[in-house]
């Protein structure tokens, strides 16, 4: 062995890093394969459905802001072939296909839903009204009727009287479809005056107080409500007050800024002991609106009234069932 040709320095620019290091890679196995096709299948796949995805939400987004009678037909929607009328009053299901008046060819996706609703609202017995579509052939209606606490009444074109409802938003409309008998027990507004706007009359003002006081009688005091007859807003801007004519008495005056109910019973402990005494003078006038006194003015001869009774502000107890 001839060692100093082992030991002989390199070349000058070459250092172990320019001897061939050949290794020959081990084979991929068939599983192995398998498995990568297997991952890049699938990317494709996923790549391709979010690609689809992605086209077909902008195809659809497209076609509704752009044409919307494209997609319509693209669902295959059929006419309408029912109308679903749901409320809490009584307008009947005849009164809203007149008053959409659909054509009868009309589809649902064809519907201009804001336009149909505004023919609801015109009327002013409807205060709230939501069209649903309905698939495929079904339209729902659902409507928040206006509730009556007052008549008033009006001249119409002709000049000849008729009468009017008055909710308690102040807002004046004709009624449709409303018992008679109810009607005939709500009492007469006075001491108003109506003034007319594009849709028929603008509210009536301060009615929110007045339908709290008649709300408040005809469910605590029914046997008081049932006899009045006129309710007048003369005196409410200026004097917040609410006067009643009753059948038997023909002034009873309310201030809306005292609870109605303490008024309320303080009304039926006066009239409850005058009609407990003989011969009593009748009551023309009782005036609730101040606090801790209660004005009283009587019919009757100057003997007669000074014999008038002494009014407790205090309920009666003799009957729990009737006073407040």
């Amino acid at each position: 062995m001839n060692r100093a040709a082992d030991n002989a320095p390199l070349p000058p620019g070459r250092s172990w890093r320019h001897i061939r290091q050949e290794v020959t890679p081990l084979a991929m196995s068939r599983q192995g394969r398998r498995r990568r096709l297997a991952v890049w299948v699938k990317a494709g796949v996923l790549s391709t459905l979010v690609a689809g995805l992605g086209w077909g939400g902008y195809a659809v987004a497209h076609s509704w802001t752009t044409d919307r009678a494209a997609l319509a037909t693209a669902v295959h929607s059929e006419p309408v072939r029912e109308v679903v009328r749901v409320t809490d009053g009584v307008l009947t299901n005849d009164w809203v296909l007149h008053t959409l008046a659909l054509p009868m060819s009309a589809s649902l996706m064809t519907l201009d839903l804001p336009a149909l609703r505004d023919r609801l609202l015109a009327h002013s017995q409807v205060r709230v009204a939501v069209l649903t579509r309905n698939f495929p052939d079904t339209l729902v209606v659902t409507l928040q009727e206006r509730t009556p606490v007052a008549r008033v009444q009006a001249a119409d074109g002709s000049g000849h009287a008729k009468q009017l409802l008055v909710a308690k938003d102040g807002v004046v409309y004709d009624g449709l479809n409303y018992d008679k008998q109810m009607l005939a027990g709500l009492p007469w507004l006075d001491g108003i005056r109506l003034v007319k706007s594009a849709s028929g009359y603008e509210p009536v003002a301060g009615m929110t107080d007045v339908a709290a006081l008649l709300s408040t009688a005809q469910l605590e005091a029914p046997h008081l409500y049932r006899e009045w007859l006129i309710v007048s807003l003369a005196r409410l801007a200026g004097r917040d007050e609410i006067v009643v004519k009753a059948q038997e008495l023909p002034e009873i005056v309310f201030s809306r800024k005292r609870d109605f109910f303490k008024q309320l019973a303080q009304l039926d402990t006066v009239i409850d002991t005058t009609r407990r005494l003989e011969s009593s003078p009748a009551l023309l006038s009782v005036n609730l609106a101040l606090e801790g006194q209660v004005p009283v003015r009587l019919q009757g001869t100057p003997d007669e009234l000074a014999a008038a009774p002494v009014f407790s502000l205090q309920p009666s107890r003799r009957n729990p069932k009737r006073d407040l």
